[in-house]
């Protein structure tokens, strides 16, 4: 299991009044789009869990956590941590249009996937009611009341959700029971993730058709055909 030391070198403010963190860390340290790391400080004795952070923005060796971050944290913490974790998007490669939607109050997780996709001349729709931080201008935005109508024009879809709204993704994307949608679709599953797949601890289980999954470690982005929903 990868450890390895990290730095916040910078806090941020986002246009939405979102607190992120800059941490500078080893390259093999930066986790990919829907995959997080555990975080923690040395020096705070008063946290007793390690904090799951998701990248908003990634580079070589640093990326930007989104939020929520420890408010403990301040520029030049050290940090230990682990990972990177779970498992993330992993959008076709011949996929020209994403179909993304935000459901759980921020669009931060989908951040890096957007940009990875823009950067490849794909097309990017994004659903959502949530502020918005500063996104690209070739990012196409909508509200959630046009998402059950747009859903034919993807050939990938990417929705970041609450667990307990998983129950609810039929209504949500317009369909009928029973049905499923036409392309390759995969759900960020956001849920507390305390032990980071080490103690199989059960929190972040997810109902899966065969069996049950845990977001820490068989996510936290799963492929929806292989869920309950």
């Amino acid at each position: 299991m990868r450890m390895s030391k990290g730095r916040v070198s910078e806090l941020l403010l986002d246009a939405t009044g979102e607190r992120g963190a800059r941490v500078a860390c080893p390259k093999g340290a930066v986790p990919e789009p829907g995959r997080y790391l555990l975080a923690w400080s040395p020096d705070d004795k008063d946290a007793s869990l390690a904090a799951p952070i998701f990248p908003t923005e990634i580079a070589d060796h640093e990326f930007m956590a989104g939020s929520p971050i420890p408010q403990s944290w301040e520029p030049g913490t050290e940090l230990s941590l682990r990972g990177p974790l779970g498992r993330g998007f992993n959008v076709p490669a011949d996929s020209r249009h994403l179909f993304l939607a935000a459901l759980g109050g921020t669009v931060s997780r989908l951040l890096t996937l957007i940009k990875q996709s823009l950067e490849r001349n794909v097309a990017v729709a994004l659903f959502t009611d949530s502020p918005l931080p500063n996104i690209p201008t070739a990012l196409e935005v909508h509200p959630l009341i046009e998402l059950a109508d747009s859903l034919s024009w993807a050939d990938f879809i990417g929705i970041d959700l609450p667990i307990d709204l998983l129950d609810s993704l039929t209504t949500i994307l317009g369909m009928q029971p029973g049905t499923t949608t036409n392309c390759t679709t995969q759900v960020l599953v956001s849920t507390s993730m305390p032990c980071g797949g080490v103690g199989e601890c059960g929190v972040c289980s997810v109902t899966g058709k065969r069996q049950s999954k845990l977001a820490c470690k068989d996510g936290p982005v799963f492929d929806l055909q292989d869920l309950t929903w």
